[in-house]
């Protein structure tokens, strides 16, 4: 078979050009390992309890909004089951026996941590006019015109947001709460350059939702579509080789044996694991090396709470909780101390408004933990993995019911995940959670570009501009913009 555009991985950003060029009239063929697409956008049921694998919420959703402006092209806006989180805090920071709420809105956001921060205002001023003023200098976030030479958004590449923080507040606590969901980008106090963080923070604070019933929903929908506009999907389809013919790419090998032709190809897929697929490829050694010898962000022991019915009232927030005077300290643990802080998740469902029957938990965890069984697969990696992942279960659960009681006794099971299920279902490197990792110290370095060396191979997904929904759909604009040219989508994205 012999297509315009081959796509490897479905994960959002493989599926957002798959969407893109089918609808262009390109002849598309998505190719991916799994029987489920969507990578962090899929979900699982357990005992009648449906999970999100990464994709718990979105921001900047409300009408006329950022990525409303880029779903209404997808054809995702208004098909979309979402619940408007708490705007009085669709956040609650726990730090120092203390809750602080984040607040929908900025004026909002301001006084409401005004009224733990008195003396603070000047500090927060200045922190939410940074806000505004890095998502107003990215263009395509703004749907201006937009140039691959425009290099103003490295002076936010440049600086790390704690040297950021530093300079305006001399109050540790505030600065620990205004880092307090780092874990949504897996910071790093000497890494995170200022863009990021604030890049995410922005779009929550315009508005934040949650799926109901799932953010499976989104690639459920951009699939549809696809087929609808006449694009091929393979399931079980796992890329075993990228075939090169002097310059060009030629060819993948599916699963081993089939051949599948085009004349343009995606990847979608980590950068380092695409390396793996390479048959000789004509990329210099130096490309090669630079990309091997970056870091990736930390991976992370996730637990799956089925709630029994009717037992756990909904709570329309998230929980960041830490147990540890500094914020950057969570993946610096022990066996002893940890976990330092988690991420707790509650999700909405149609079944009920006033309960939920799931709840998700998010905690670091190392590669290191789980390198014994590196060369295992999901199912098949042995009691002793059990054992392990039994231990870390109960180790989180009994903190959880200190911060939570009688929890225990409203849950009526319990799964959980490691980096080895990251690794294995979305195809992250060692399980990263965000991909490579970005460094102030050298942006350029730890940039990743949708075109390659060679003429015809594109690069998306989350190591492409940012991780996160909003980051991977401008990244999937961006390369689908080599194709189709800048001017034409930009004048379809403004008109949908």
């Amino acid at each position: 078979m012999k297509y315009d555009v081959v796509i490897i991985g479905s994960g959002l950003g493989g599926l957002q050009c798959a969407y893109i060029l089918s609808r262009e009239g390109y002849n598309v063929c998505l190719a991916e390992k799994n029987p489920q697409l969507g990578g962090c956008l899929q979900t699982f049921k357990r005992n009648n309890s449906l999970f999100d694998t990464g994709m718990h919420y979105i921001g900047s959703m409300d009408k006329g909004q950022v990525l409303d402006n880029f779903f209404r092209y997808f054809r995702l806006s208004g098909r979309l089951n979402l619940r408007r989180m708490d705007e009085n805090g669709y956040e609650i920071i726990q730090y120092g026996e203390r809750e602080y709420k984040l607040a929908m809105g900025y004026e909002r956001f301001v006084e409401t941590l005004l009224s733990s921060f008195p003396k603070e205002k000047e500090a927060l001023s200045q922190y939410i006019h940074k806000l505004k003023e890095i998502s107003n200098s990215v263009d395509l976030y703004n749907m201006r015109d937009f140039s691959g030479q425009k290099t103003g958004y490295l002076d936010y590449y440049s600086v790390g947001i704690n040297d950021y923080l530093d300079a305006i507040t001399t109050n540790k606590t505030l600065k620990n709460v205004l880092l307090g969901t780092s874990p949504l980008y897996a910071g790093v106090k000497n890494r995170t350059p200022l863009y990021i963080p604030m890049i995410i923070h922005s779009s929550y604070i315009e508005s934040a939702y949650r799926f109901v019933d799932g953010g499976s929903q989104i690639s459920d929908l951009l699939a549809g579509y696809i087929t609808e506009y006449g694009g091929t999907i393979m399931k079980n389809a796992r890329v075993t080789k990228l075939l090169f013919d002097n310059q060009s790419l030629k060819a993948v090998e599916i699963n081993n044996s089939e051949r599948i032709e085009g004349k343009y190809f995606i990847s979608n897929i980590h950068p380092k694991s695409m390396f793996d697929l390479f048959d000789n490829a004509p990329l210099r050694p130096a490309y090669h090396k630079r990309i091997n010898s970056l870091e990736d962000t930390f991976g992370i022991f996730s637990l799956y709470l089925s709630m029994k019915e009717n037992a756990f009232e909904y709570i329309n927030s998230n929980y960041y909780v830490f147990k540890t005077d500094d914020i950057w300290d969570g993946d610096n643990y022990t066996q002893e101390n940890w976990p330092k802080g988690y991420m707790m998740h509650i999700s909405p469902t149609s079944k009920s408004d006033k309960y939920t029957d799931a709840i998700i938990i998010n905690t670091y965890m190392n590669w290191d933990e789980v390198r014994p069984w590196e060369k295992t697969v999901v199912g098949r990696r042995g009691e002793s993995y059990k054992a392990f992942k039994h231990q870390k279960a109960e180790k989180l659960l009994d903190l959880l019911e200190k911060d939570f009681p009688g929890i225990r006794s409203k849950t009526a099971a319990y799964y959980t995940s490691t980096p080895l299920t990251y690794r294995d279902y979305t195809g992250t490197y060692k399980g990263s959670i965000y991909g490579l990792m970005k460094d102030f110290n050298n942006p350029l370095k730890t940039m990743i570009m949708p075109r390659t060396k060679v003429p015809n191979f594109l690069l998306t997904g989350q190591n492409i501009n940012i991780h996160g929904v909003i980051g991977v759909t401008i990244g999937s604009v961006l390369t689908c913009a080599e194709l189709i040219g800048t001017e034409n989508l930009l004048t379809k994205l403004r008109n949908a």
